[in-house]
């Protein structure tokens, strides 16, 4: 769970890049920003969450298959 300091941290981040920033910088910056603090906090995307998830379908399923193959082996 994040703290609630951090989460004022972030937001005092963005408060001040929108009052520093030109308009057409705002996004990026803000990319920027939100992206290192969900790197800082060991957090990830939903493309890589869901990237991972498969990985682990595949490899549930190629485990399910070696397991059927010993089952087999040894009767």
């Amino acid at each position: 769970m994040v703290d609630k300091k951090s989460f004022e941290d972030l937001l005092n981040k963005i408060n001040k890049l929108m009052n520093n920033s030109p308009v057409q910088d705002v996004q990026k910056n803000l990319r920027a920003i939100i992206s290192a603090w969900l790197a800082s906090h060991d957090l990830v995307t939903r493309e890589e969450f869901d990237a991972q998830v498969e990985v682990l379908r595949r490899t549930q399923d190629k485990l399910r298959i070696l397991q059927e193959e010993v089952e087999r082996m040894d009767k």
